[in-house]
């Protein structure tokens, strides 16, 4: 399972708000598990969806809720979700009905969050916007 970008931009920033940060930090992403594309968007909010992320796993997880990206951008609820089955966790969105990702466990899923997310507080530094503004 991979959580990716590319194109990322800062084009439409207008200020430091966490609703500009969450709504214009963008990129193109895609959600994939080996060669089945289960999400992809061009212009995709990814410091919206890696914020949300990086709070969701600081629950443990015993205790920790299936995820449902409720996104500033979309209309839809769920456009990325993470939701518990047995053995782990599927990942899916409600913008591609019947599809999702193989079982993925706890550790490869924590592990691809945290690289998706280091990837955003990379280029969000890089584009001169510290990351701190929305991962504390």
């Amino acid at each position: 399972m991979i959580i990716s970008y590319s194109n990322f931009t800062t084009r439409d920033l207008r200020g430091t708000s966490v609703e500009q940060l969450c709504t214009n930090i963008e990129a193109d992403l895609w959600v994939a598990d080996g060669d089945v594309l289960i999400y992809n968007e061009v212009l995709f909010p990814v410091a919206e969806l890696a914020a949300e992320l990086m709070n969701w796993i600081r629950d443990p997880e015993p205790v920790r809720p299936d995820f449902a990206l409720d996104s500033m951008s979309f209309a839809e609820k769920g456009v990325v979700s993470i939701t518990r089955t047995a053995g782990g966790w599927r990942i899916g969105s409600a913008l591609s009905p019947g599809v999702s990702s193989g079982v993925v466990d706890e550790s490869a899923l924590l592990q691809q969050i945290r690289q998706f997310a280091g990837l955003v507080q990379r280029d969000m530094a890089a584009a001169g916007i510290d990351p701190h503004l929305l991962f504390g």
